[in-house]
């Protein structure tokens, strides 16, 4: 199935800090793609997008310092929604121990709130 193996890829990818800036890239285009159709997922198949959106999230820093050569963290028109592509905000948010992780609702996608 299709989304399963947009899963494993995701898992994959958020597991791969020696990966290139722009597979890095790839990565949060992937996410993206999930967040479409994540309301359509089983509860395990959220759990396990939770899990590695964590492990992206405690690894912010070193993915923005390999991926800001290549994109402009600062001047893009992403979704807050989207956290992911708002990389340079959550790490220095987890740096500081200042930010709130929720979900968008009882079915919905992780949310973070960078204070």
């Amino acid at each position: 199935m299709v989304r399963q193996s947009d899963i494993n890829k995701y898992g994959s990818d958020v597991n791969d800090m020696e990966a290139s800036a722009f597979e890095m890239i790839e990565m949060l285009h992937l996410r993206s793609k999930i967040h479409e159709y994540f309301h359509e997922l089983s509860d395990k198949e959220k759990n396990e997008i939770s899990r590695y959106d964590l492990i992206l999230i405690s690894n912010a820093q070193a993915f923005y310092e390999k991926i800001k050569s290549i994109y402009d963290f600062q001047n893009q028109n992403r979704n807050e929604e989207e956290w992911w592509w708002h990389l340079h905000k959550v790490a220095k948010a987890f740096h500081a121990r200042n930010f709130t992780i929720s979900f968008a609702n009882s079915n919905g996608d992780l949310l973070i709130e960078m204070v």
